[in-house]
């Protein structure tokens, strides 16, 4: 793997793993791995996430499915900045046993050594 497709690779099960969190319930844990503001000035919550859910099912929160127990593989992209500064991760989220067109929009900036997580949005592309 080359340099920057293990870092790509790494984006992915990070963003993975929120979803997992969410999936088993432990919002608390999920929500820790939000690390920074985005771009708007907004660290995004449980109640921010679950709004946006009820948003999308029209009233009815979705359940958040364990993207691993899905047969098909998860639709998500990885886009470096130009600038090299970090990365935005486009994930849609599994909800009530399907892939949904509900995308989490990452965004992992560069900061020293590292990468913080940032939830940018929760919306359909």
């Amino acid at each position: 793997m080359s340099p920057s497709s293990s870092v790509e690779a790494a984006l992915l099960q990070y963003v993975e793993l929120w979803v997992c969190r969410l999936a088993q319930g432990d919002w608390d844990a999920a929500m820790a791995l939000i690390e920074t503001f985005n771009h708007y000035g907004v660290r995004w919550t449980a109640s921010d996430v679950r709004r946006a859910l009820a948003d999308y099912g029209k009233g009815v929160e979705p359940v958040v499915t364990d993207p691993r127990k899905l047969i098909q593989e998860p639709r998500a992209s990885v886009i470096a900045f130009d600038d090299g500064t970090g990365y935005a991760v486009d994930y849609d989220l599994p909800l009530d046993g399907a892939w949904s067109d509900l995308t989490a929009q990452f965004e992992f900036l560069l900061s020293g050594d590292k990468y913080l997580a940032t939830l940018h949005d929760l919306h359909v592309l």
